[in-house]
């Protein structure tokens, strides 16, 4: 594959200068030839040589002139300039470095010297432009980031913005590069800020290592707003250790913190709402807890005939009365402890106490719902268990939870079983039916406090049983475990 050749204009209206040129460069590279200032201006805009070499006497503008036209502009401001001058004009040499002209040459030009120069400059624009290539490459990279990232110099202006900076801020790159950040900086605050960012950029402050500011940003509709950023700054120095600028990048943390002060809204509002609960079941406590009181006890008054007589069905209508009124009282205290578990406000007051005699005691009060059902409870307690260290109150809860599903979910005329022995200092209780049994995949769920879908399962454990994550929570409290086994 042929080598593409690179390009040397010659712009000279002497037509001896431009043939002489063009026989020694002709051989290596592409000459292009214009013989007055508008047109080389024209060609060198037009085919983007890699080599200007330009006559400083040119009648229609000067090599100076066009010098500095060419230098300003963004299309031609990189491509390296040879003065021709003749020897006498040494004030013209000075003034051709000064129009940052890149080299110069007197009239007449040696072979060998055109040529030196010519290839040196080359290799410089061949380093210069994969510099840019990489520099392009990099920019690219960095447009693809999903953060904010912008270059500030000393002068706090703007000397590149990547692409996320354009999208976040409202403006367009060849708009936002140029201006000074301190016009991103919300009227409120702004001196102060300014007066921080020139300290860092002076150096005589460090930035913190993430901070979080606001920034004027616009809209699509020309109006402006304000966004909450994150930000982290690095500070750029230059082989001296001179401080050039600072790199800033930033992530939107806008939505982010809009969504904390709603949920910080939410959440002043559940407290009060948690307040009110807990006033109304205050309330409530009392309201409940005051007539039960008497309704059990003139119940287990009549029940036991302390007011006179009663005839059998009287007596049994009295038992279902006491049962019922304890079962409420049970409800109404799991609802209670529901409350203070929830709001950890649970207080155990622990002491030793008797496993064997709860459990004994606990078979008598549940008699009648034994006796109605036609079960048979059989019980195993050994005699040397250990006292427990725990609440009697709490674990007698737990107990009688347990034994009343069992009653409710043994079908008629079937067997319960009540176990307790010790092992290892442990305490180990086992109440076992002999009902329709759970699902291997329901075991997971039954002390689950997440609601759980309804199966077809209706005589198992399947539905939420809160009263079962009463008792496992009460079991941990002492320290214990609490777990099923089921057979289908």
């Amino acid at each position: 594959m042929t080598q593409k050749r690179s390009k040397i204009l010659i712009i000279d209206n002497e037509n001896d200068n431009v043939e002489m040129l063009e026989a020694i460069l002709s051989s290596d590279y592409e000459v292009i030839k214009a013989y007055s200032g508008c047109k080389g201006l024209e060609i060198a805009i037009a085919e983007s040589p890699d080599i200007i070499i330009l006559d400083i006497m040119i009648p229609d503008i000067t090599g100076h002139e066009l010098c500095r036209t060419l230098k300003k502009d963004e299309r031609t401001k990189l491509i390296p300039i040879i003065m021709l001058t003749s020897r006498a004009e040494k004030k013209e040499k000075i003034k051709s470095l000064e129009e940052v002209a890149d080299d110069f040459l007197n009239k007449p030009v040696s072979h060998m010297e055109i040529l030196s120069r010519v290839q040196s400059l080359l290799k410089i624009k061949h380093l210069q432009e994969n510099i840019i290539k990489e520099r392009n490459q990099a920019y690219k990279y960095l447009d693809a980031a999903g953060t904010i990232i912008v270059i500030i110099n000393t002068d706090t202006e703007i000397v590149f913005a990547n692409q996320k900076t354009c999208d976040i801020f409202g403006w367009e790159k060849k708009d936002i590069r140029g201006k000074s950040w301190i016009d991103f900086i919300p009227e409120n605050g702004r001196e102060r800020r300014k007066q921080d960012l020139l300290s860092i950029l002076s150096g005589k402050a460090q930035p913190p290592e993430y901070y979080e500011r606001l920034v004027v940003t616009k809209n699509a509709d020309g109006t402006f707003s304000e966004r909450m950023i994150l930000w982290h700054d690095v500070i750029l120095k230059d082989d001296e250790g001179k401080i050039t600028g600072l790199i800033r990048s930033g992530d939107d943390t806008t939505e982010r913190k809009n969504i904390e002060e709603e949920l910080s809204k939410a959440n002043e509002k559940l407290q009060i709402s948690h307040k009110l609960k807990d006033e109304f079941l205050a309330n409530i406590n009392h309201e409940l807890r005051t007539p039960l009181i008497s309704i059990k006890g003139f119940s287990d008054l009549l029940y036991n005939e302390r007011l006179g007589d009663l005839n059998e069905h009287q007596k049994k209508t009295m038992e279902s009365v006491v049962r019922n009124s304890e079962r409420l009282q049970h409800l109404i205290e799991s609802l209670f402890y529901v409350s203070e578990m929830q709001n950890e406000t649970i207080k155990y007051t622990f002491s030793l106490i008797n496993i064997k005699k709860i459990l004994e005691m606990i078979k008598k009060d549940m008699f009648p719902q034994i006796d109605q059902k036609g079960i048979e409870v059989t019980t195993d307690i050994s005699d040397s268990l250990s006292p427990v260290h725990g609440n009697a109150k709490y674990i007698e809860s737990v107990l009688m939870h347990l034994l009343g599903n069992a009653i409710k979910y043994t079908p008629s005329g079937r067997k319960i079983s009540i176990l307790a022995s010790e092992e290892n200092g442990d305490i180990h209780i086992v109440i076992k039916d002999t009902g329709k049994g759970i699902p291997k995949e329901m075991l997971t769920h039954i002390f689950s406090e997440a609601p759980e879908e309804e199966t077809e399962c209706d005589i198992c454990y399947c539905s939420q049983d809160y009263g079962l994550i009463i008792c496992k929570k009460i079991i941990e409290a002492h320290r214990g475990t609490i777990w099923i086994n089921s057979e289908v």
